[in-house]
């Protein structure tokens, strides 16, 4: 494997599911529901889905950055 590989494969490991276990939390709220804070979080359920969903398109950008290297 060559180190190019290996970095490839840890940022795809550690990519993390949080954004797709918020979307799946949230599937059924109105946009009313999606405005009111989650339990004691101190965010709403969207600003705690966009946190995720931001932090997951950072992380394939790193992941993409990194196929586009040369050898």
């Amino acid at each position: 494997m060559t180190p190019k590989q290996k970095a490839i494969s840890i940022l795809k490991s550690t990519m993390g599911d949080d954004a797709y276990r918020a979307r799946m939390s949230f599937a059924g709220c109105t946009p009313e529901q999606m405005k009111q804070q989650y339990g004691e979080s101190g965010k709403t359920r969207q600003e705690i889905l966009d946190g995720y969903e931001k932090s997951e398109a950072e992380h394939q950008a790193a992941i993409d950055w990194a196929e586009r290297q040369p050898e």
